[in-house]
This record gives C-alpha cells, sequence and structure tokens, in this order.
C-alpha cells in the first residue's frame, strides 16, 4: 500500500495525466486554434479562484490584483517557486520559475505541441478581462526546460 507521500506524488501525476491528455486532445483537433480557448479556460479556472480561494479583483489595481495571482501560486499552492508579473500600459509579462508543470511542458513539446495551457497565464489574462472589460491575446509562450523557466506575455486589445 502506497504512502501518504507516495499517493500526493501519484496524485500530482495524474493531474499532469490530465493536463497533458486535455491540451495535447485539444491541439489534436484544433491544431493552432486550440489557442483560442485559453479565454474561456481561464475563465473557469478564475471563477474556481474566486469562489474556493476568496480572490478578489473588483475594485483592484490591475497591478496588485496580478500580483496576488501570483502569490497564491507560490504561497499557497506551491506549484511555482517564483512568480514575477509586470503590467505596463496594455502588455502583461511574468517570469515563472520551477512549475510543477514543466514535465507536461517539455512533453508537449517533444510532441511538436506548442504550450498553451497555462494557469498563470489563462488565470491573469480572465482577471484583467474582467477588471478592465478589454479583449487580450497572448503575444509570448516561451518555455525553457532547461533552465526549468517560462517567459509569458498577453496584451490587452
Amino acid at each position: 500500500m502506497a504512502t501518504e507521500d507516495e499517493k500526493k506524488r501519484n496524485l500530482a501525476r495524474l493531474n499532469a495525466m490530465i493536463i497533458y491528455g486535455l491540451e495535447k486532445g485539444l491541439w489534436d483537433l484544433f491544431g493552432e486554434s486550440a489557442l483560442s480557448t485559453t479565454n474561456v479556460v481561464g475563465k473557469g479556472m478564475l471563477e474556481l479562484l474566486e469562489k474556493n480561494m476568496g480572490l478578489e479583483i473588483a475594485g483592484e489595481d490591475p497591478q496588485d490584483m496580478l500580483t496576488e495571482i501570483g502569490r497564491l501560486f507560490v504561497d499557497e499552492f506551491g506549484i511555482a517557486t517564483d512568480f514575477d508579473v509586470t503590467y505596463t500600459n496594455d502588455k502583461i509579462d511574468f517570469s515563472v520559475q520551477n512549475c510543477v508543470l514543466m514535465k507536461v511542458e517539455e512533453d508537449l513539446i517533444k510532441a511538436g505541441i506548442k504550450p498553451f495551457v497555462c494557469p498563470y497565464l489563462n488565470i491573469a489574462s480572465a482577471a484583467m478581462r474582467q477588471r478592465l472589460g478589454e479583449r487580450t491575446t497572448v503575444r509570448q509562450f516561451d518555455v525553457d526546460t532547461a533552465n526549468r523557466h517560462c517567459s509569458l506575455e498577453f496584451q490587452m486589445v
């Protein structure tokens, strides 16, 4: 019988497998058009974050809101060791270090799939759309698997 630590690791592997399968399935069905699903996915994730973690974005300064989302991911969820976000004019840049989904990203890249389902990116862009009432578009999604680092960018349009 598995220990509690083994069960936690197995659960993390199962979640990674689900994310990989869904992302690969969307890519296989829609190709690059799958990127358009990130808006809907982000909206659903944001709803759960507001409902289950008490995140409030109404009336919040955009930079403060984005910083709080990053803090939740690092301090409360522990799914990365560092998260920096910068909001300037209409551009939002992210730097994510040691994300627990890095192996999923690596496997997707090896399969010829451009990673596109990132909780940081999806939730932050959904929050900005909701808060500012504007559309967003992903401009950059760079994954450096060797250094376990992601550089992400989206823009308000």
